[in-house]
């Protein structure tokens, strides 16, 4: 991957979750979604200052706190000082002992680091994935909940940049890790950053998890569905797996029930929609498409057309048209036209408004 392509994946994960149009304070959002804090600094480090530093860590100097934190900015700021970081030998390995420092403020740091190389380019991921997953695996359950939240964020960093930097981390176990840390972590920085790395790892490496283990993390995206809006896309992400089995669950009443004004808007609507078309989709009976049309004109359903009336400027008629073309086709809807004439306009105007 080059310095081009390196950067175009810096910007995709911008617009996962923050407005790409608000160019102004761009930088201050990308590092929020980094989950950095970035101080201000007199100067910002050179080429030069990087070699340097780098060997000082290689020598095992004492290197401070602020010292790191200038070195994580400039892995952001600047996507070839990884490469150059990474090439000067035994800086790495230097900068991972120190990720493993008694010191937690040190060890964070350090960690932070990592948070941000795990950005560059793809060889250098799959290298750093190689070396460093097995350490921040163990800290993924650390008592120190930023230590826990930073190591899950960086490996997913690491995950997004290719099926096999995903590959390596499975053959730990990530995959159960970060089911385990979403079902019973009580520390909601922790659970926002499973919920972010589980995006990125199932994006790259969904089609080669075991069926079973999916539909683990599905019932546990069931339990959190009505206090965190992340549980929506990774229902969807798993729904879009061909053999994921979702039609013979109840995941269409689950979603339902999950529908109240409290958690439910225009972000998470889109999910909810794209859900509903894929179970439907590939339920080879008409079970799946008799319980939405069922279920959409009353009680929870409602609060569907009272989001897309309210954000009528976000234009969801794709996701609404495909949605309702597969219940058609699938309770084979001429017939129903047939015998209720004015059924068809009614569920269309419910949706295309």
């Amino acid at each position: 991957m080059n310095y081009s392509a390196s950067k175009t994946r810096v910007k995709e994960k911008i617009r996962y979750d923050v407005d790409a149009h608000r160019q102004k304070n761009k930088q201050i959002l990308l590092n929020s979604r980094r989950g950095v804090k970035v101080e201000k600094e007199d100067k910002e480090l050179t080429t030069e200052d990087l070699q340097n530093m780098a060997l000082e860590i290689k020598r095992g100097k004492k290197i401070t706190v602020k010292q790191l934190k200038l070195l994580q900015n400039a892995f952001l700021d600047y996507l070839d000082f990884t490469v150059l970081f990474y090439n000067t030998p035994g800086a790495v390995d230097s900068l991972l002992h120190l990720a493993s420092s008694k010191n937690e403020e040190l060890q964070l740091a350090a960690i932070e680091c990592f948070v941000n190389m795990g950005l560059g380019e793809k060889k250098i991921c799959f290298k750093l994935t190689k070396l460093i997953a097995p350490y921040l695996m163990m800290y993924i359950n650390h008592l120190n909940f930023n230590i826990s939240a930073r190591s899950i964020w960086t490996l997913g960093n690491l995950s997004d940049s290719s099926p096999g930097a995903c590959k390596l981390l499975q053959n730990q176990n990530f995959f159960g890790a970060l089911i385990d840390r979403l079902e019973n972590s009580t520390c909601d920085q922790v659970i926002y950053d499973t919920f972010y790395t589980l995006k990125l790892f199932l994006k790259n490496y969904l089609q080669h998890l075991p069926i079973d283990d999916l539909n683990k993390l599905l019932h546990v995206c069931y339990k959190r569905l009505d206090t965190w809006r992340e549980s929506f896309w990774i229902v969807y992400q798993i729904s879009c797996f061909q053999d994921s089995g979702l039609k013979d669950s109840d995941c269409i009443y689950n979603l339902f029930d999950a529908l109240t004004e409290d958690i439910i808007d225009i972000t998470c609507l889109v999910p909810i929609l794209r859900t509903f078309g894929n179970i439907i989709a590939k339920d080879s009976t008409d079970n799946s498409a008799h319980k939405f049309l069922h279920r959409l004109p009353h009680g929870e359903g409602s609060i569907i057309r009272d989001i897309l009336i309210n954000n009528s400027n976000y234009d969801l008629s794709d996701e609404c048209a495909w949605l309702l073309g597969n219940a058609f086709k699938a309770i084979k809807m001429s017939e129903v036209i047939t015998n209720k004439t004015n059924a068809f306009e009614k569920i269309c105007g419910y949706f295309l408004l």
